[in-house]
């Protein structure tokens, strides 16, 4: 009720409620929400990557990749727990008539986003054959992982042997080549299932 002088004016009730009440603002939903962003921004991801360098490669070209990838790693709050040469192994097949090549397996953890960097960067190597990505974990840590000097120790690279010049009918497989010879008593005494790994490893993101 207003009063103006000696006249009264009488307004309804939902007229003082449209004036009084304000939106209460959601503080509480708020805060999830910024809570839910700042977990997402500081969550690491668990990441391996297998890829294959040409056998001519030397130690200097995969030193190179190693400390290019070691950059991007740690630009994307990440760290590298794993780096392993696995050396020259044979490939399930001829890729650019390479025969043979080097496998390097690595694994990290870093934001989201640090995938498609890394690949970039493989994609415009010209040592690099092939390559694949694996995603491990989801979340991670920071707090949690722990990296081994030993793990990140890069075993260098030995001179790689002249490779055979396949004949038309040794790369369709109609004619057995010397490194297929000598392939088949190395199988006699290899492992198994690293060999298995060679051919998911060489079937991973094409160039």
């Amino acid at each position: 009720m207003l009063r103006n002088g000696a006249d009264t004016v009488l307004l309804a009730p939902e007229a003082f409620l449209n004036e009084a009440v304000r939106p209460v603002p959601k503080v509480q939903g708020e805060i999830e929400n910024m809570s839910t962003k700042t977990a997402t921004a500081d969550r690491l991801r668990e990441y391996e990557i297998i890829y294959v360098l040409a056998p001519n490669a030397d130690n200097a070209e995969a030193e190179r990749l190693n400390a290019k990838l070691t950059e991007v790693v740690t630009a994307f709050s990440g760290k590298l727990t794993k780096l392993d040469n696995w050396g020259r192994r044979k490939l399930a097949y001829p890729i650019k008539k390479h025969t043979r090549a080097v496998f390097v397996y690595t694994k990290y953890v870093a934001k989201p986003g640090v995938v498609a960097e890394i690949e970039r960067n493989l994609r415009i190597a010209d040592s690099v054959l092939r390559y694949q990505s694996t995603l491990l974990r989801d979340m991670v840590d920071p707090a949690e992982v722990s990296v081994d000097p030993e793990d990140v120790k890069f075993s260098p690279l030995v001179a790689a042997e002249p490779e055979e010049e396949l004949s038309f009918e040794q790369r369709l497989g109609l004619a057995p080549s010397s490194h297929r010879r000598q392939e088949v008593v190395e199988d006699d005494v290899s492992d198994p299932e690293l060999d298995d790994v060679d051919v998911v490893a060489t079937e991973g993101g094409a160039r």
